[in-house]
């Protein structure tokens, strides 16, 4: 197959990307009977990948600051995204799923790129400062605790730890949504910030 064959029109109107090429496909070493995909996107994410980071619930982002690498745990795979381009999956069906899923996060990485764009360095440096200290009791002391169980868990404890690792979103805690509970959404929306709400889930009322 040439260069040509595995090159990829995804998204002709990306604010940054377009394009993805498949360099290379093999054997997943961690899911006996899927294959693990090495891609090539159009253009370096040297800049984009800390706002990248942002946009994901927080148990979802694995970053490595000194080499601005980010590896992602979604679409039930590991993907890593590097300065270059570079991408790398696991846990994938095949040529076709791999082009699902990268298209997904293309759409993902311009999203990130007209973020950075519209939003300042010390607020990107602010909203990953927030997200390398939080954790479930940080989330809980802001979720109006009435152990209801709309949101589908048993305790308000156990909602905070799915939203941290992205099983759930923010807008499932109805109570929350309530205005005898705004001084609780005030609390949550000056511990995240508005992109970390995004990241979890919450859609402006």
């Amino acid at each position: 197959m040439t260069d040509e064959q595995n090159r990829h029109l995804i998204l002709a109107d990306g604010a940054l990307v377009k394009e993805v090429s498949i360099k290379e496909i093999r054997p997943c070493i961690v899911a006996e009977g899927m294959v693990r995909v090495l891609m090539q996107l159009d253009n370096s994410l040297d800049a984009v990948i800390p706002s990248l980071m942002t946009i994901y619930p927080p148990g979802k982002v694995n970053y490595i600051k000194n080499k601005n690498i980010l590896t992602l745990s979604l679409h039930n795979r590991l993907i890593t995204i590097y300065p270059s381009g570079k991408v790398s999956m696991n846990k994938t069906l095949d040529e076709e799923d791999a082009l699902e899923t990268i298209t997904k996060i293309m759409v993902d990485i311009n999203q990130a790129h007209l973020q950075e764009s519209t939003t300042g360095t010390s607020d990107l440096q602010d909203a990953q400062e927030r997200l390398s200290n939080l954790g479930p009791l940080d989330l809980y002391h802001c979720l109006p605790q009435t152990g209801c169980g709309e949101c589908g868990e048993a305790t308000c404890t156990a909602f905070a730890m799915k939203l941290l690792s992205g099983d759930t979103t923010l807008d499932c805690c109805t109570p929350l949504k309530e205005s005898e509970h705004k001084e609780k959404l005030r609390c949550l929306e000056n511990l995240l910030g508005e992109p970390l709400m995004a990241a979890l889930g919450w859609k402006t009322q």
